[in-house]
């Protein structure tokens, strides 16, 4: 279900936009909390790496196996099953591209 509730938008933006332009705001607003939510899992995902390469440097010694041999090994998620998938794809797809890390498609997991 849809949820019908707008936004609170300013008296100028309502008075200057029709309903067509106000669902376009809208989606935009989606899609820009969509690429804040994946840019800092991103930065999340580049300290957990960071975090694990100091301390397979700092207590591993040389005769033992790495505690974490492999730091990025089990960061990665697909959510390419849930419905509103499709409707970010670009999103997801263009930020990965830039950025050549983080949320991954199924068939590029490392």
């Amino acid at each position: 279900m849809r949820n019908t509730q707008k936004p609170d938008y300013d008296d100028w933006t309502l008075e200057h936009c029709d309903d067509l332009t106000l669902d376009q705001l809208e989606e935009q607003q989606t899609e820009d909390l969509v690429k804040a939510f994946v840019d800092y899992c991103r930065t999340l995902e580049k300290q957990v790496v960071d975090l694990r390469c100091r301390i397979n440097r700092l207590t591993t010694p040389s005769d033992q196996p790495l505690p974490f041999p492999g730091p990025h090994s089990d960061l990665y998620e697909s959510f390419c099953d849930y419905a509103a998938y499709p409707k970010f794809k670009h999103i997801l797809d263009a930020l990965d591209i830039e950025e050549g890390t983080a949320i991954l498609l199924p068939s590029e997991r490392r």
